[in-house]
């Protein structure tokens, strides 16, 4: 079902290389601050930043790489991967969804699944409003794994592994919890509802009408339009110059953290949100669409650096920041961390995209700090730059051979074990199967190491403590996780792994 809604033509000016388009605010601080960054770190890796204020962009930062090894700029048609800013752009997109009459905020799980049998939770409770919110008070890990790491499913398998869902022990229904969970099954029922991928869908309602067209949520989308995705890297990756080793494909894609996007896109975004739905004059979204997304449907007392999260509401954390009212989400995986935040009352709004996680959280909330402070006029720009470039040189100089000596202990940890097998190696080589996760296989490489592939996840094992026991780390699922082979009568009948039994073929 192709969902119609108009879209705009638009003109922005573009300004390359931290200029600022208007004359008002002197934003200076900013280029200062990043660039001494980059170059301390020693790891160029990309920073793109825009602010927007009275519905305009007035200014863009582009800093650093999106490619190191092939000395390709970070420029304003760079796209990086979003991950969780996905969150408010998908929540919006229900909303619309209810505003044509497909959905209501009210609708419950069973409603939206009626042939589809939940047997561990009582669906009749559970709403729409639940499940972007993160107070569904549900779990199913292997559901959320599958859309975002593996890969490994289809409309058949999702729903198989929708069954799988249960009540969190830890929290009620109404309590919040940070998840990506209810996305995900909103996504599932939109695929279902529509006929078509949540990635069209969302497009239609969100992306088209704004006019973001170095944004989508098909990964294939940017080689087809012709703009370039930022390559993701990792400062505690053995050679951090070096690609990190998991990037995103279409079926990695998920509702929760399933986005590409320049950053001025993502500030039209955010003049959306700040002018009642107009952009360059435009009703694009229903007003009253925009006031209700920025509704609170639960509360936290949460903070993140300088970030205090009282509230959620359709996608966004509410809080305090310097004495004003701030709407904000951010987002952090492996190899990016990206910031969307805005303050109705004063009409401006930050977006900074980053395709490095650990230092890039740092830098972020530096520049978020000097930002506000000039857009605010509370505190000194400069002073702020100058503080935070020596706080940098310190930290940097501290955390750097301690990060050295952590990959030097990791590395020789690894090496004095030893791989303890009880059967002969081949044996151990085959493909696994469990009904959730799918099919785990592993491969016995010429030079006598195990490789495992689950979907799109790739790694080589190392040896564990315990005989017939082997460790994995699978880029972007964070952690070791120990592989168990199960082994009767001298032959492999399967292994256990993240808590499941996958039972050899």
């Amino acid at each position: 079902m192709k969902i119609k809604m108009k879209s705009i033509a638009f003109m922005l000016p573009v300004v390359l290389f931290a200029n600022a388009i208007f004359a008002t605010d002197d934003f200076s601080a900013i280029d200062r601050y990043v660039k001494f960054a980059k170059k301390d770190i020693g790891l160029p890796t990309g920073t793109a930043i825009a602010i927007v204020k009275d519905g305009r962009i007035v200014y863009e930062g582009y800093f650093g790489y999106a490619d190191i090894k092939e000395n390709k700029k970070v420029t304003d048609k760079t796209a990086f991967y979003i991950a969780s800013i996905t969150k408010p752009m998908f929540a919006l997109s229900t909303l619309l969804m209810e505003h044509k009459g497909d959905i209501k905020e009210s609708t419950s799980m069973a409603e939206m699944f009626p042939k589809q049998v939940f047997p561990h939770f009582d669906a009749n409770k559970v709403q729409l409003k639940h499940l972007v919110s993160n107070t569904s008070g549900l779990e199913n890990w292997p559901l959320f794994d599958a859309l975002a790491f593996t890969g490994n499913h289809n409309s058949e398998q999702r729903h198989k592994l929708m069954v799988n869902t249960t009540n969190d022990e830890k929290v009620k229904l109404g309590q919040y919890k940070y998840t990506n969970l209810g996305f995900n099954i909103v996504s599932v029922w939109a695929d279902d509802y529509y006929q078509q991928d949540w990635q069209k869908t969302i497009a239609e309602l969100i992306y088209e009408p704004l006019g973001m067209s170095r944004t989508s949520s098909y990964m294939t989308d940017a080689a087809k339009k012709g703009f370039e995705v930022a390559r993701p890297y990792s400062l505690w990756s053995k050679e951090p110059k070096e690609i990190y080793p998991f990037e995103k494909s279409n079926a990695t894609m998920h509702s929760a953290g399933g986005t590409i996007a320049t950053v001025s896109d993502l500030a039209r975004f955010l003049i959306a949100q700040l002018n009642e739905g107009k952009v360059d004059g435009k009703q694009v979204f229903p007003a009253e669409v925009i006031k209700k997304s920025h509704q609170q449907l639960a509360v936290n007392d949460l903070k993140f650096k300088d970030f205090i999260r009282k509230g959620y509401a359709w996608g966004w954390y509410m809080g305090p920041y310097k004495g004003e009212d701030m709407y904000h989400h951010f987002g952090g995986v492996a190899g990016t961390h990206t910031h969307s935040s805005y303050m109705l009352k004063h009409n401006i709004g930050l977006v900074v995209l980053n395709n490095e996680v650990n230092v890039s959280s740092e830098l972020t909330n530096a520049i978020a700090d000097i930002a506000y402070s000039i857009l605010l006029d509370k505190g000194d720009a400069d002073k702020k730059a100058d503080r935070y470039i020596k706080e940098m040189q310190h930290s940097w100089a501290e955390l750097k051979p301690k990060l050295q000596a952590s990959r030097e202990a990791t590395e020789k940890r690894i090496a004095e074990r030893v791989m303890v097998l009880s059967e002969t190696k081949s044996k151990y080589a085959g493909v696994f199967h469990n009904v959730l996760w799918g099919d785990l296989t592993v491969e016995l490489l010429g030079g006598n190491e195990f490789k495992f592939t689950l979907g799109e996840l790739v790694t080589v094992a190392t040896a564990y403590r315990k005989p017939d026991t082997m460790r994995i780390e699978f880029p972007a699922m964070g952690g070791g996780k120990v592989v168990t082979f199960d082994i009767t009568n001298g032959k492999v009948q399967g292994l256990k792994l993240l808590g499941e039994y996958f039972s050899k073929a």
